[in-house]
């Protein structure tokens, strides 16, 4: 018993000295890796931006980057010395909007109305049916008539060939000159340049109007006359079968009054009409649209006459037709002012009005005018 408790206590001794042995190595060092407490960073704060930057370049010059010898670093090239940079010059710019652009354009004549549709469409249908009709088989006029068999034979191509080739040429001058009161003069000039598009669309209606009046009378003419072309007497003789498509057809029988002539000139009266009474281009340029029309109709005429599908006579008698149409037609709807949307605004705004209006002496009278 005796000898357990000598190894008991022996235990506890030793337990008791480790143990002291532990806390003189804890407190050893404890003061060993002790801070002052101003100084220290709580444990979850990361480092500052400043003390990153200022202990990287110590980092840096206290482990110096090895030089790879087989990628070497690159020469830095000498850069020529910049001349100083001059501060701009100061400059008065000018718009992009041109000063030049034209003002916009006001439909201040009549709009085309209920009777106006009438007449068009009564006219566009005689057009349509007397390009179906044939011609009455009785002739109201045959042959030549006063200087006609002189200039047909100063002016007819010698070959069939060229004549052909002058017929092709004045299909193309009628489209040009029916065209354009259309796409040029409405569209272009009305619409695009002067923004317009009101007047765009009163200028195409007149258009339509004047060209389907002007064809209904040359259409109805040609069935009831139904004069024999030029070129009639040579059909079964030389250069024209008797079978050929221009002696067989109705297309025969379809010479007096020239269509070609009349719907030319109708086109190129509708162009001077437009441009002198709405300005569409200003300046010379409209005189210019004017004369430029009158000659791609005079051309036109003229190749009917050497192509031997008309006489002379033919093609002026169109040219006078389509002149009168053409500027008559217009100048009816240009004839007063009346009646455009914008102008019965503005003409409301401004209408005269009189009012009876207290005075220091009684009553007076205030108007606008």
């Amino acid at each position: 018993m005796a000898q357990g408790l000598d190894t008991l206590s022996g235990f506890y001794r030793h337990f008791a000295l480790r143990l002291a042995s532990c806390a003189a190595v804890a407190l050893v060092a404890s003061r060993a890796f002790a801070v002052d407490p101003g100084s220290a960073l709580p444990m979850d704060e990361p480092p500052t931006h400043e003390e990153d930057n200022a202990t990287k370049p110590q980092a840096e010059a206290a482990t110096p980057e090895r030089e790879d010898p087989f990628n070497p670093a690159p020469t830095p090239l000498a850069r020529p010395d910049q001349p100083a940079r001059k501060r701009p010059r100061e400059v008065n710019a000018l718009p992009i909007v041109s000063t030049d652009a034209p003002p916009p354009l006001i439909w201040k004549y009549p709009t085309f109305s209920t009777g106006d549709w009438a007449v068009t469409i009564t006219g566009a249908a005689l057009t349509l049916g007397a390009a179906i009709v044939k011609p009455r088989p009785q002739h109201s006029l045959t042959g030549p008539i006063g200087f006609d068999e002189d200039v047909r034979s100063t002016l007819r191509a010698d070959r069939l060939a060229d004549r052909y080739k002058f017929r092709d040429a004045s299909d193309i001058g009628l489209s040009l000159a029916v065209s354009w009161p259309f796409v040029g003069d409405a569209l272009t000039a009305a619409w695009w340049y002067r923004g317009s598009r009101e007047t765009a669309a009163e200028m195409a209606l007149i258009n339509l109007q004047t060209l389907s009046i002007v064809g209904a009378i040359q259409g109805v003419t040609n069935v009831v006359v139904s004069r024999e072309r030029p070129f009639g007497k040579g059909c079964g003789q030389g250069e024209l079968p008797s079978d050929a498509i221009d002696c067989e057809g109705s297309f025969h029988y379809r010479s007096f009054f020239s269509g070609h002539s009349a719907f030319s000139f109708t086109g190129a009266a509708l162009i001077c009409v437009h441009h002198l009474e709405n300005e569409l281009l200003g300046g010379p340029w409209d005189g210019i649209a004017c004369a430029t029309g009158y000659a791609v109709a005079g051309t036109t005429a003229t190749f009917r006459v050497v192509a031997d599908v008309h006489y002379a006579s033919d093609v002026l008698l169109g040219a006078t037709i389509g002149t009168l149409v053409g500027f008559g037609v217009p100048l009816l709807h240009y004839r007063h002012i009346g009646g455009g949307d914008r102008v019965r605004a503005q003409s409301a705004r401004f209408e005269p009005t009189v009012n009876l209006v207290p005075s220091p002496g009684g009553i007076g009278l205030a108007g606008t005018f």
